[in-house]
């Protein structure tokens, strides 16, 4: 399989018709129109944008009676989708109309609340003359008076002159009647009506035209002149009376102003520094609110919120409705617009990449845009890309957008459709390399000047080379990146090392990086362009020679200064041991109690060096091996104390790289902050240093530490393979002696004690392997004994947690609470109070008092019980909670089938815990249910989301389905129904992104498009069959009744042709079940026939009737009454054929 394959669209057939950029105006060409059909095919209402357009819809509605609607304010920095959203919204509103008989509605995959409140908008309009939208920008339509700019978007939208004295006049020859006839006469004298329209004032065509239809008012041509200047003058600004008078004009139908949107893009931009324009935005908005009450909406947006500077801050009492977008949605428009796959690659990927895990995983591992685990989950959306690399492209683009307005959304989707488009006749397993950004974005950052002319020269050249050059351009390009990454994000941890760019740089997965990782070294050796320091490489810079000079300088300084030097070496030994000690974990015992180990480098031991386990450090700099050994004998076999030598090694190469350190950090701290590009490299070289010596001190005081010595309590040395080994195993021998009593509440259930004895369970002993009586375990008779007649929480912990005992806290609050449950001991608060055990915080039980007595509380328990039942709207009274356990039962198993199911719905959910408790009885079923609460409420929520989810795909895949039926003659049927029967086999209906839309979306395309064809056959052969009628004789003597009793019989009225209706899914499907696509191929098929057969009716009707002759009778005796009788005979005929058809009788 191809990396072309796995595309539910060919992405080298799939254009990004507009770029990312969403062009907000009311342009009704075929172009624009074309645009808009692709905006709303790929617009993902999901997150912000759904919320957006949910707010505004809702709060329209909410207020179309009201006396004003509130305006919307739509912000958003550049490229984050404001325009696209508001574009949306005004096609959404008007549910524009496509050729093919599509609709804006139609044609977008809305969420369920948008289509329910576009529905109710569209009730409102009937009731309110119908609905309309005007957008635009004001910059655009005028650069002074704003009602004027204004005024120009809503003639715009109503399809007039945008200039306000045309409109007038325009407006003024409809409301005359004589606007089709004044264009009429224009055209006809062979002037183009736009042409002089334009040319109003001295328009020799529309004054001839005007003269002709009024003369009345226009007496001659000259005439027309003064008339149109005094009746239409130009003018530089309106008042706001006009202004109204003139949206009114324009927009009201039969009476009735209609709901209107108008939508004014980049008003920030518009407004800019100029305080008067923000203050007539404000003027206009709020005049037009006020006269048109709950009918008017307008829409506004700009970079910031409304409140984000001080102009706009004057808007803010008018535009009180707020959404705030940002790039939150960058990834699911990614993936819905460019990288939706067929359902049956999802497979053939994800077993891919399952393949290459092991490659993928350690991809920038150690920073944090490594490989995480969630990123499977993803694998099949996001491929080609890898999301490591995605992750990789975000933070290197918000680095290098030094303006702020870099759009993440139009980059990424610019780039994303590019680079998918290298790798489509590559073998699955290939994947988009991460260098493409800087290739793509190359120009622009030398434009920028962050990259340096020569690495882009030499770059661009080598990339056009041989193999070996091209992947030294791909290299240094990535070394670009990370430079600037790291530099200025220091928390992601990322370095240019081989490994980094080999992780970067693989594209084919199955290959892996090997090959990259053995041949980068040697290349980048040679490449002048680069740096390396340590195992990191850097662009190469001319600045760092001066930082050279400096660094030894201070080398100088520090060599005379052995002071430092020593101290310094001792800060490092001490934080060496901390940082050791911090990894080691030490745990006593099965349960694992975590100990705490002091140190101490001082010349004598501490006070209470008898209650603690002390490490006692010292080093050859300072002491010898003996000294510490006699001090440890002298301690004696009881002591806890542990003795720890260190040996003075390698002294002069420690020293050295101390100087180094030091050095560097002088050199950096005297250079400050550079302001060049070369000044920024050149520091980033010498932390580069720091870092290098920092290293080596550590390697070297590892050294140090490998040959330390250690020894018990008493004298007995310690051997063992490193420092923490051999420290955790003399720990572990002086926490024996510190804690002779440790071992009797030793156990690794204690835990589970205390969380089933706080759950209410009586038994939690049994956790521990203890079945007896509560108050005879070990444990808890010892704590019951020491609290007496009372003690606090706090002094019970205090005095099992010290010697001679070192319980753990598990150990002591597991058996306080139990005894708690068990009724051994009661609690009470500062008041003298009773707590309930259930209502008891362990992070509270050092504050509690403790004192034995025993007591039986379950009405806290009953609480949490029917919490448990009313979560799931059963109610029950105190009491009586068992009889609502079945009915409780009963809802949860009914969830459980709706949260899954037949295919393609997920499988149903495991119900076997509901039937746990449906088996027990009594006391012992509600016992189950409140040991069980939490598991059994995040069944609950679980099954209701799936559930709730199942309900809202079910409608678009039940569609699909019925839709797939009647798709059997379409080309692509075969393809479609494989991606069906994928969906259902692999329980794909609710996959993000959702599998079924774009199948649905091109199923409803296809078959909108074959219904057409249909019916522009049956149009032609049904105009081609009156034309035979028309060109008939017969047909033409027939009256009219008789020929529609003829058309009729026949069903061929015009009120027989079938109604083919396509606006939305919906419609499609109504039309193909009253019409399948056989039946309308029948149809067709039949009308020669039946056209025939009426015209073979109107011959039978127009044929005479034959009518008898009756031939007298006579006796001839003679020639002459022979000769007579003919002529009678012949005359009778003659005068009878007049009449029609004879019969002789």
């Amino acid at each position: 399989m191809k990396n072309r394959d796995v595309y539910q669209k060919d992405p080298a057939l799939q254009k990004l018709i507009n770029e990312g950029v969403a062009n907000v105006n009311d342009d009704k060409s075929q172009e624009a129109l074309a645009i808009l059909r692709y905006e709303l095919e790929t617009f993902v209402c999901e997150g912000q944008y759904e919320k957006g357009l949910a707010h505004i819809l809702e709060t329209f509605l909410k207020n179309t009676d009201q006396p004003q609607q509130p305006a919307v304010w739509v912000s958003g920095f550049y490229g984050s989708g404001k325009s696209h959203l508001v574009k949306m919204l005004r096609a959404l509103w008007v549910d524009t109309r496509f050729s093919d008989g599509a609709t804006a509605r139609g044609i977008a995959n809305l969420p369920t609340g948008i289509k329910d409140s576009l529905k109710e908008l569209g009730i409102q309009g009937k009731r309110h003359g119908g609905l309309h939208a005007a957008s635009g920008t004001l910059g655009s339509s005028a650069s002074g008076s704003v009602r004027l700019a204004l005024l120009s978007i809503i003639f715009k939208s109503a399809q007039l002159p945008e200039q306000y004295p045309l409109a007038r006049f325009v407006m003024w020859l409809k409301s005359e009647g004589i606007y089709e006839a004044m264009r009429d006469h224009i055209e006809k004298a062979g002037y183009k009506w736009e042409e002089e329209l334009d040319n109003f004032y001295v328009a020799e065509g529309l004054h001839e035209a005007l003269v002709a239809v009024k003369p009345n008012l226009f007496a001659s041509t000259q005439a027309c002149v003064e008339t149109l200047n005094n009746l239409y003058p130009y003018v530089q600004d309106v008042s706001n009376d006009d202004m109204i008078k003139a949206i009114k004009q324009a927009l009201t139908r039969d009476g009735k102003f209609p709901l209107t949107l108008v939508v004014l893009d980049e008003v920030q931009q518009y407004i800019g520094a100029d305080s008067q324009r923000s203050i007539d935005v404000q003027e206009v908005v709020e005049t037009c609110s006020k006269s048109f009450g709950g009918k008017l909406l307008f829409i506004g947006t700009g970079q910031t919120a409304v409140s984000g500077t001080d102009n706009l801050k004057k808007l803010e009492g008018r535009f009180t409705i707020r959404v705030e977008l940002s790039d939150a949605d960058v990834d699911a428009v990614i993936r819905k617009v460019i990288l939706t796959k067929k359902p049956e690659a999802r497979v053939p990927i994800e077993q891919t990449m399952q393949t290459n895990l092991g490659e993928i995983s350690r991809h920038l591992d150690g920073t944090t845009i490594g490989h995480r685990q969630e990123d499977i989950d993803i694998f099949a959306q996001d491929y080609p890309l890898l999301p490591v690399r995605k992750r990789f492209w975000e933070n290197t683009l918000r680095v290098l957008d030094q303006t702020g307005t870099d759009s993440q959304l139009r980059n990424q989707l610019s780039m994303v459709h590019k680079v998918i488009q290298t790798n489509l006749e590559a073998p699955l397993g290939h994947v988009a390399p991460a260098d493409f950004l800087y290739f793509d974005t190359a120009d622009r950052l030398l434009q920028s000047r962050l990259l340096p002319r020569k690495v882009h020269e030499k770059t661009f050249i080598w990339k056009e080379g041989n193999e070996d050059e091209r992947l030294v351009a791909r290299a240094c390009g990535l070394i670009f990146l990370i430079n600037k990454l790291s530099d200025k994000n220091k928390e992601i941890g990322i370095k240019a090392t081989i490994d980094t760019l080999a992780d970067l740089l693989v594209e084919n997965l199955n290959e892996g990086s090997s090959q990259i990782r053995s041949k980068l070294p040697q290349l980048l050796a040679e490449c002048e362009l680069v740096m390396k320091i340590d195992d990191e490489y850097r662009i190469q810079t001319e600045e760092s020679a001066a930082w050279n000079d400096d660094f030894h300088n201070e080398i100088s300084l520090l060599a005379n200064q052995s002071h430092r030097l020593d101290s310094e070496r001792s800060d490092r030994i001490r934080n060496k041991y901390n940082d050791l000690v911090k990894k080691l974990t030490l745990t006593q015992g099965a349960s694992n109690v975590s100990r705490e180990i002091y140190a101490t480098f001082d010349s004598q031991l501490p006070a209470d060096s008898k209650e603690k386990v002390y490490v006692w450090l010292r080093d050859g700099w300072s002491t010898d091996e003996r000294s510490v050994q006699a001090d440890a004998r002298q301690a004696g076999n009881q002591s806890p104390t542990i003795f720890v030598f260190l040996p003075q090694r390698s002294a002069d190469g420690l020293r050295n790289h101390i100087m180094d350190f030091k050095a560097a950090g002088s050199t950096l701290g005297k250079r400050g902050v550079p302001n060049t590009a070369e000044g920024i490299d050149a520091k980033a070289a010498m932390e580069t240093i720091r870092q290098t010596a920092q290293m080596r001190i550590d390697e070297l005081i590892s050294e140090i530490f490998a040959g330390a010595r250690v020894y018990q309590g008493g004298g007995n040395e310690i051997n063992g393979n490193n420092l923490e080994e051999m420290i955790k195993e003399a720990a572990e021998n002086a926490l024996k002696r510190l804690y002779p009593q440790f071992p009797t509440a030793d156990h690794v259930g204690w835990a589970k004690v205390y969380e089933k004895a706080q759950k209410g369970a009586p038994d939690a002993l049994k956790s521990i392997g203890y079945d007896g009586e509560a108050g005879k375990n070990l444990v808890c008779k010892a704590i019951l004994g020491y609290i007496a007649g009372g003690k606090k929480g706090a002094d019970i912990r205090s005095h099992f947690e010290g010697v001679p005992y070192g319980w753990s806290r598990d150990a002591i609050d597991g058996a306080i609470q139990v005894m708690l449950v068990t009724g051994l001991i009661r609690a009470q608060n500062e008041h003298g109070q009773s707590i309930e055990p259930k209502a008891i915080e362990r992070k509270n039980i050092g504050k509690i008092m403790f004192k034995v007595e025993a007591t039986t509380i379950s009405a806290g328990q009953r609480i949490e019980i029917r919490k448990t039942l009313q979560r799931a709207g059963v109610n029950s009274k105190p009491g009586e909670e068992l009889t609502a356990v079945p009915i409780y039962l009963g809802v949860m198993e009914k969830l459980a089938e709706r949260a899954g199911g037949e295919e393609p719905k997920p499988a149903l959910p495991s119900t076997a815990f509901l039937q746990e408790i449906s088996m027990a009885a009594g006391n012992e079923q509600l016992l189950t249910i409140y040991n069980r609460r939490d598991e059994l409420n995040r069944a609950f929520d679980d099954w209701t989301t799936t559930a709730n989810s199942i309900d809202q795909q079910w409608p678009a895949w039940t569609m699909t389905k019925k839709l797939l039926a009647h798709a059997k003659a379409l080309p692509d049927y075969e393809v479609t129904e494989v991606q069906i029967r994928s969906i259902e086999q692999q329980r794909q209906l609710l996959v993000e992104p959702d599998p079924v839309a774009p199948i649905l979306a091109g199923l409803v395309q296809s078959l909108r498009l074959q219904l057409n064809r249909l019916h522009q056959e049956y149009q032609e052969a049904y105009r081609q069959g009156l034309n035979r009628l028309e060109n008939d004789s017969n047909w033409n003597q027939l009256e009219l009744e008789q020929r529609e009793h003829l058309l009729a019989s026949h069903h061929l009225l015009a009120t027989d042709e079938p109604v083919v209706e396509v606006k939305n899914n919906e419609e499609v499907l109504a039309t193909l079940e009253r019409l399948p696509v056989g039946s309308f191929n029948d149809r067709i098929a039949a009308l020669p026939a039946r056209f025939s057969q009426v015209l073979e009716e109107a011959a039978k009707i127009l044929e005479p009737k034959l009518q008898p002759v009756y031939i007298p009778r006579r006796t001839l005796k003679t020639e002459d009454e022979i000769d007579a009788w003919i002529d009678e005979v012949k005359n009778q005929l003659k005068s009878a054929l007049a009449q029609g058809p004879v019969m002789i009788q």
